[in-house]
């Protein structure tokens, strides 16, 4: 058997006998996915609607109005409405709602007088996100009832007397307050109506027609982080593979390697042949886990390419490093930084695009970037070959470079020092 063959297959079954290092590497990229894909990727749950108690100390017609919008089904769907008396106050302190809304006394005389009024939140202490979620939904509210008493004021000056007078108004004043209701409504149509900017929302996983992948939102979400946080994996990969070179050498059990027919440079090699072994079969298990999440097709070839050329810059990159750093410890901690600043860079836990511009600009330095896009549009958008040749190509020009100057670093360093 050839020398090169038994070096790389005793590395590979000296990590087997101890492979938890590796597998907490490699299980690292499937938990963080998961948890994200559980924590953001929705699902069939529902969402924790805000438990809104509400006191109503004015009981005229407008104010009952404002309840029932409340009541409304679809902000039923996001709050859970409870009419309460004084007892609120207690009910919030003792965190048996999200928050309290009290609507004062003469809320609808003010609102139809046109003066100035206030509704009072309380909110409970003991919870984050429902309180402020009923905080900024009532904001709004309360700027649509502004906008509405500022744009309904005559058609309202003409109802006030009408609420007031004793006994059913006639005919004809229901009749003239309806007409001015129209008339400002027509008024205030013709400015905003049809709008000038809408919103339109995108879900993810919807079938646009256009070939899109489908899924739940939580497999989604998993294959949007899985493919970043698998390629820092990799490179982690590498340089423990690497890293081996050296402690060998501080153990002694490289001069005994180079006592026998080895030269320094087929140490070298088996070394890299070593890295590249043990990132590829890691590549692969984390490519069948995706695999199985993903519901589109994936191109095989461009998955292969860009999978080697993704190995031999990992490799390339390890080599390089304790080529150039004269101990384990120096090594490790050196290449522990530039792969963390490699990772956020490159979108390996936050995606590129959500990146700060001024980051964004520095992404492609990164070798994270060119792997981690390159996966995301193959998995995600069904790219084939053609589409990532610039990712491959990168990522084979900068393997070759730095594993060649890795090869050349190690050898000089070895035969200076061997042990």
């Amino acid at each position: 058997m050839h020398p090169l063959v038994l070096m790389v297959r005793k590395d590979l079954l000296r990590k087997l006998r101890a492979p938890l290092g590796l597998g907490a590497v490699l299980a690292f990229p499937l938990i963080f996915a998961g948890l994200i894909a559980l924590a953001f990727g929705g699902g069939d749950s529902a969402m924790p609607r805000v438990d809104l108690l509400v006191e109503d100390r004015d009981g005229s017609f407008l104010s009952g109005l404002l309840v029932s919008a409340l009541q409304n089904e679809n902000v039923a769907e996001y709050v859970e409405l409870r009419r309460v008396g004084e007892e609120g106050q207690t009910l919030i302190e003792q965190g048996e709602a999200s928050a309290l809304l009290r609507i004062p006394e003469g809320f609808g005389k003010d609102l139809l007088d046109g003066r100035p009024l206030a509704l009072e939140l309380v909110r409970n202490p003991a919870q984050g996100i429902l309180p402020e979620i009923a905080e900024q939904g009532l904001t709004v509210l309360a700027d649509l009832l502004s906008t509405a008493s500022r744009v309904l004021r005559q058609p309202l000056d003409e109802l006030a007397p009408l609420l007031e007078q004793q006994g059913p108004p006639s005919e004809l004043q229901v009749a003239g307050v309806a007409v001015a209701f129209q008339r400002a409504i027509e008024r205030s149509s013709r400015r905003g109506f049809p709008p000038t900017i809408t919103l339109e929302t995108v879900r993810l996983g919807a079938s646009d027609g256009a070939g899109g992948s489908g899924g739940t939102s939580r497999s989604l979400v998993f294959l949007v982080v899985l493919p970043g946080v698998s390629v820092w994996a990799l490179f982690m990969l590498g340089d423990i593979a690497m890293r081996d070179i050296v402690t060998e050498r501080n153990d002694g059990t490289l001069r005994r390697q180079l006592a026998g027919p080895v030269s320094t440079a087929q140490l070298v090699l088996a070394k890299a042949l070593f890295s590249m072994t043990l990132s590829l079969v890691s590549l692969v298990l984390l490519s069948a886990i995706g695999w199985l999440a993903a519901e589109g097709p994936i191109s095989l070839a461009g998955f292969a390419l860009l999978s080697i050329c993704l190995v031999l810059g990992v490799t390339g990159f390890a080599s390089t490093m304790y080529g150039l750093t004269r101990t384990q410890r120096q090594g490790a901690t050196i290449s522990n930084l530039l792969l963390l600043v490699f990772a956020f860079l490159g979108g390996a836990f936050v995606q590129v695009e959500d990146l700060p511009a001024a980051v964004r600009r520095l992404s492609p330095l990164s070798p994270f970037y060119w792997g981690t896009t390159g996966y995301t549009e193959l998995i995600r958008n069904g790219a084939g070959v053609s589409e990532i040749l610039a990712n491959a190509g990168v990522l084979a020009g900068l393997g070759c470079v730095t594993l060649v100057a890795g090869a050349v670093l190690l050898d000089r360093r070895i035969r200076r020092h061997p042990a």
